[in-house]
């Protein structure tokens, strides 16, 4: 009986040591000092960045420059112009803050290639949760900044796009050329089927118009694919 009692007090003791000691180890993991608060890779962005290091060779390479933004240094400068007030932080006591023109060129980047965030974000030395709050920042601010700019589709514009299209490609009573794309997602919680396309995944409808030019008169983005026609087929748009 005193045999039993005590291997079951052994057991028992040891089992309660290993717990121990495996809490501890936990806790002593849950309380080890970072190595670094950034990583090296990252503090080296000012002078290794792709910003840094590439984007004068581009501006002096214009075909090379267009093709990784979609737009002529020209227009970049003019958008520039545009969105760098809105980009200004109300305090900046980094001394490593990202150039707001580097900014611009990251997201435009991205946008242009679609890329995978942490591949850009990796050739301009930015970590994806930086990355995630810059690419919020520059498109909010191209939004601001030209909304106003987007036409308006007015009697006199459409007469004027309906003119073009008929000059330019023989096409009578035309006011645009209207072209859709599915934006692959990963679904949201809890949506279900909701966003799933006839195509085998899921996705948000992107709608464009574009007048005789090649220049975009309307623009919808983020509609459901069971909802999109139903919704926008039948109703003539009034604004960007």
């Amino acid at each position: 009986m005193w045999k039993t009692m005590d291997s079951s007090f052994t057991f028992a003791v040891g089992m309660a040591m290993c717990i121990a000691a495996a809490e501890q180890e936990e806790a002593e993991k849950r309380t080890q000092r970072r190595k670094y608060w950034v990583s090296p890779y990252l503090k080296e962005r000012s002078f290794k960045g792709r910003y840094a290091s590439d984007f004068q060779n581009l501006v002096n390479t214009p075909s090379m420059f267009f093709e990784n933004f979609h737009m002529p240094e020209s227009s970049f400068n003019a958008l520039f112009g545009l969105v760098e007030q809105h980009l200004i932080p109300k305090r900046n006591t980094r001394p490593d803050a990202i150039p707001l023109k580097a900014k611009l060129a990251i997201v435009l980047e991205f946008l242009a290639s679609g890329d995978l965030q942490r591949h850009v974000g990796s050739t301009y030395r930015i970590s994806k949760q930086h990355f995630g709050v810059i690419l919020d920042q520059v498109c909010t601010a191209i939004w601001t900044a030209l909304q106003g700019e987007f036409p308006k589709w007015t009697t006199d514009n459409m007469l004027r796009w309906a003119k073009d299209f008929e000059d330019e490609w023989n096409f009578p009573n035309c006011l645009g050329a209207v072209d859709g794309k599915h934006v692959a997602i990963k679904a949201p919680t809890n949506s279900g089927s909701l966003f799933y396309n006839y195509k085998g995944f899921r996705s948000i409808v992107l709608m464009a118009i574009c007048d005789a030019h090649y220049r975009f008169t309307y623009i919808e983005a983020g509609a459901l694919f069971e909802r999109f026609f139903a919704q926008y087929s039948w109703k003539t748009p009034t604004s960007g």
